[in-house]
């Protein structure tokens, strides 16, 4: 299965993968698509976009609603590597128990400076159909942004969050990586997700840590406080020191749950015995 993933997120590549197997090195066309990550640094909050409706809109009003943000840089006419990705994030957002527009909010940007508000207005709809079939009590269609912008715009934006991208005249299709981004309430880069498709759980541990804790139930955090993101799985793992703390602490209070019943049962039996 990762072997498939592996040459399906080449496939928009122009090279033959048999070829570049044999060799055992990496193609020419991919060699400089590496991702830089910004973790922490703030995304340009003064860019303009045009939404779906055609409306310009800043970054900014999008972040003044004080949530954090799933951001994906894609373009909406990629016929391989985006409609993949793009259906493991719908995937991942039906398995998800937050709601888009309520906990968070979901951000796409197309790279493609030349696809139009009417094509981005086709894309959300879709996407918002597809996700109100596993949520059926969510009618709410606030917080779903599909953007398009200007050459400008869109590379600065690439450009803080260190996402590659760049037009193959010959195929006629932007070469990029697949990777989703966890933006703070403030705009700053908290988390990459990479790759078509990733785990809720890992999603909403990354909102959790991007909303500092402001987000989720008790149980969220608790859970948030047992794991900590491993940068080399792309995943959030159990968090050894932890759970070593937890342990110790149930421990140090059962233990004084046990010396407190046991002093109050030795008080008794000794009023008992001085009465007699």
């Amino acid at each position: 299965m990762k072997l498939f993933l592996f040459f399906l997120s080449l496939s928009v590549f122009s090279f033959d993968p048999e070829a570049a197997k044999q060799k055992n090195e990496m193609p020419l066309e991919i060699k400089d698509m590496k991702i830089i990550e910004k973790l922490g640094e703030k995304i340009p909050l003064d860019l303009n976009f045009k939404n779906e409706d055609g409306k310009n809109i800043s970054l900014s009003e999008i972040f003044s609603k004080g949530k954090p943000v799933l951001l994906t840089i894609i373009y909406y006419r990629c016929p391989t590597l985006c409609g993949y990705h793009m259906v493991g994030i719908q995937n991942t957002l039906k398995d998800l128990n937050f709601n888009v527009g309520e906990e968070f909010q979901y951000v796409a940007v197309s790279m493609d400076q030349n696809e139009t508000p009417d094509l981005a207005k086709v894309k959300r709809k879709s996407f918002i159909d597809d996700y109100s079939k596993s949520k059926k009590e969510r009618t709410n269609t606030d917080g779903w942004y599909f953007l398009t912008g200007n050459e400008t715009s869109i590379k600065k934006l690439a450009d803080s969050v260190g996402f590659p991208y760049r037009y193959n005249i010959g195929l006629k299709q932007w070469i990029h990586p697949a990777v989703a981004y966890i933006i703070t309430p403030e705009g700053k880069v908290s988390r990459y997700l990479h790759g078509i498709a990733f785990d809720a759980k890992d999603l909403k541990l990354s909102l959790i840590e991007a909303a500092s804790g402001k987000i989720g139930n008790f149980i969220d955090q608790f859970t948030m406080y047992c794991f900590k993101f491993d940068p080399d799985k792309n995943k959030y793992v159990i968090y050894a020191v932890n759970i070593m703390k937890i342990g110790g602490a149930l421990t140090v209070l059962l233990l004084s749950i046990f010396l407190y019943s046991f002093w109050q049962t030795q008080v008794k039996k000794n009023l008992i015995q001085g009465e007699n």
